[in-house]
């Protein structure tokens, strides 16, 4: 691998696998075992996205050292940039 794996990533994988414990947790306490088809489909869409988001939303970034400061365009002055033109098109011959 390039590199370790990020914080927001490794938060977000973690959720999505343990997300089935709150489907079943759902099934088990909220509807005493049987779940009706239709909120059944609409909670294995909405719980995994809502929780994998809010995991990876909620986790701290995780910085990058292998990009020196001053190699990220943003540093880079914009008097230090080189101008970007179109060249005219060749005439035919």
């Amino acid at each position: 691998m390039a590199g370790p794996v990020e914080t927001k990533v490794q938060a977000s994988t973690a959720v999505a696998a343990v997300s089935g414990l709150a489907l079943w947790a759902l099934g088990r306490y909220v509807f005493k075992g049987s779940v009706p088809d239709v909120v059944a489909s609409w909670i294995y869409v909405i719980v995994p996205g809502v929780l994998t988001f809010a995991a990876g939303y909620l986790a701290r970034h995780t910085p990058r050292p292998d990009i020196p400061a001053g190699n990220m365009p943003a540093d880079i002055p914009a008097a230090a940039r080189a101008e970007k033109t179109l060249l005219p098109p060749a005439a035919p011959e």
